[in-house]
């Protein structure tokens, strides 16, 4: 505690002494699937996880077919005068395939992104009265959260074709700053925000935030409680509610999602559709993003018995194949390469020429050249694009030989194959999505027969 003019205040700190339960996470997982074919992302609300629970927490995940992991993330004050951390911990499964088989752990370690707090809690005497936490906090006492508050910054992340996610950890969704312009002007198809607040009714705050986002610029957006916060949120004559979670899209409208008795986590099925994207500009609209909204909520209990995967022997995990940055520009230049190979197939050569070493573009714009590890991964682009020196190359090849399994293949260019059959496949589907669009329908076909 200290004391600042007449106001006294003092610094809190979320430090539960239980361990993640890493077990009936594995046990959730095998009851999920138990309803639907795969579990493709897991979500955990603020402050869910030790940052040190990390990587066993992803090695489970791995081992059951997990393509990503979004949670808040904890961290305990290392030295004297320092600040404990609170972020949003984005992980993404090396193998970056939805429903994938689920073998033993490879050891590959996950790509990571870190999206900081940009705002502390302020709990005042209403809320410490609200949340029953008077035995710990005095409530005439202003009471800060004690987390480090790092310089602004957001992390955008583009899964598969115009489909952009993003994080906010609580309190940053209601503030209107930098970020919130920012977000609105990438209108990400989904925002995801953990919490550590009270039931997620339609009547609160988070509801209310939740929603401009959603009127404008369309985004889906899920906010995640702590179901320990919403049993202790019981506000002077009302009663508990078990509502942890709400989802607001512009198609659906607003959904509230509760935990039932015995249930120790949601199931929750989201659909994607084609959308329309319009501009305040000016511009033609045009189809080519995705808007998400949920269609069905299930209530998960955990399994009896323990998954055979638990057996499955864990693995020192390896050095990373490439690192984040030098992911983001491989997927860039594979999306190049997958719409030339599209469209037009001449321009492949010189696309490739321009990709590796010190091009004089990159000297003109002051951009360093690759990394050894990027140069190394877009020579195995190269690879996989040009496979007969004699003929240009053609989409549906590539596309088979990214598919084929290679004997005493290289673990890098095994990588770069996922990343470039990911791209083909999303063009490949976009380009006949178009074609099904510019042929005229049945009876459009037979009232032109007529007249002619």
């Amino acid at each position: 505690m200290q004391r600042l003019s007449k106001e006294a205040f003092g610094f809190f700190e979320f430090a539960p002494s239980e361990r993640l339960d890493l077990d009936l996470v594995e046990r959730l997982i095998l009851a999920a699937r138990d309803e639907v074919d795969s579990v493709d992302v897991v979500l955990l609300p603020e402050c869910a996880v030790e940052e040190a629970e990390v990587f066993a927490l992803e090695a489970l995940l791995g081992r059951s077919g997990v393509t990503m992991l979004v949670a808040g993330v904890r961290q305990r004050s290392a030295e004297p005068g320092r600040l404990p951390g609170n972020w949003v911990h984005i992980g993404v499964n090396p193998k970056l395939e939805k429903g994938a088989s689920l073998p033993d752990s490879t050891g590959e370690t996950w790509f990571h992104i870190r999206q900081n707090k940009h705002h502390r809690w302020s709990l005042d005497e209403r809320q410490v009265l609200q949340y029953h936490l008077g035995g710990a906090l005095h409530p005439h006492i202003r009471w800060w959260e004690a987390t480090d508050v790092p310089r602004r910054s957001i992390q955008f992340v583009e899964l598969g074709d115009e489909i952009t996610f993003v994080s906010l950890v609580c309190e940053d969704l209601a503030q209107i700053d930098d970020v919130a312009e920012v977000i609105r002007s990438v209108g990400p198809t989904f925002v995801y925000t953990p919490l550590l607040d009270g039931p997620q009714l339609s009547s609160r705050w988070a509801a209310r935030y939740a929603g401009v986002l959603a009127d404008d610029p369309g985004s889906a957006v899920l906010t995640l409680t702590s179901y320990g916060m919403v049993q202790r949120s019981r506000p002077h004559g009302r009663d508990s509610s078990p509502v942890v979670a709400l989802c607001k899209d512009p198609v659906r409208g607003l959904r509230e999602i509760p935990l039932e008795s015995g249930a120790q986590g949601v199931l929750l099925t989201v659909c994607g559709d084609c959308a329309t994207r319009r501009s305040v500009d000016g511009r033609h609209p045009i189809d080519n993003m995705t808007e998400y909204f949920d269609v069905a909520v299930y209530q998960v209990r955990a399994s009896r018995a323990s998954s055979s995967l638990s057996a499955a022997e864990s693995k020192t995990a390896t050095q990373r194949v490439l690192e984040g940055d030098d992911l983001t520009i491989l997927t860039g230049w594979a999306q190049a390469l997958a719409e030339a190979l599209a469209y037009a197939p001449d321009r492949v050569e010189s696309l490739l020429a321009d990709a590796r070493g010190e091009t004089p573009w990159r000297a003109r714009l002051g951009i360093r050249r690759p990394s050894p590890q990027l140069d190394d991964a877009l020579q195995f682009l190269e690879r996989a694009v040009l496979l007969d020196a004699a003929n240009p190359p053609i989409l549906e090849a590539v596309l088979m030989s990214c598919c084929e399994p290679r004997l005493a293949e290289h673990e890098l260019d095994t990588f770069v194959r996922r990343v470039l059959r990911s791209a083909i496949e999303q063009v490949r589907s976009r380009k006949e999505q178009e074609h099904c669009d510019s042929e005229p329908s049945s009876v459009q076909t037979l009232a032109a027969n007529g007249e002619r």
